[in-house]
């Protein structure tokens, strides 16, 4: 499952230095080039103005467009780094119930399936997780044992060591 309020917090960190920057280079840069071009052909008059505001509308509308993309790439690829290289967490927990989703496969006439695996840790905290066929079917609902998982915006699962069987 997906915490949407991490996410969101690493795509904030990263637009806003990028709006900065971008919105930086347009005044800077790329709008008094556009304002020596059009000096050049036209004289300071009502239709330099129009075609003057509407590029500089036209710039403001794209950093805003390319900081958009450019943070929520940054936020993805920090997201992964950061779930990637966390330390992996170890709990007491039990299997409260194992589940099997099937799901139509997009633009395609197959089935997909999914196996979920629902841990209750001791602090009553429920944590779902996607596994595989293998690592669904080596458990069974009511065991408790070590629960090893990685979380940071989303959690992913390690390994469940049973030591009891109910």
């Amino acid at each position: 499952m997906i915490n949407f309020k991490r996410f969101w917090c690493d795509w904030a960190m990263a637009f806003i230095p990028t709006v900065l920057i971008l919105l930086m280079v347009f005044l800077f840069i790329i709008y008094p080039n556009e304002r020596t071009q059009l000096s050049q052909y036209n004289e300071v008059n009502e239709i330099y103005r129009e075609l003057n505001a509407s590029t500089f509308r036209f710039g403001l509308i794209m950093t805003v467009l390319v900081s958009v993309f450019v943070a929520q790439v940054y936020a993805v690829t920090l997201d992964a780094y950061k779930l990637r290289f966390s330390l992996p967490i170890s709990v007491p927990a039990r299997l409260k119930s194992k589940a099997i989703r099937n799901y139509m496969v997009p633009r395609s006439a197959s089935v997909g399936t999914a196996f979920e695996l629902a841990f209750e840790l001791e602090n009553k905290e429920i944590k779902r997780f996607n596994v595989t066929a293998d690592q669904f079917s080596l458990v069974f609902e009511n065991n408790r044992g070590i629960l090893t998982y990685k979380e940071h915006s989303k959690s992913r699962f390690i390994d469940f060591d049973v030591q009891e069987i109910n």
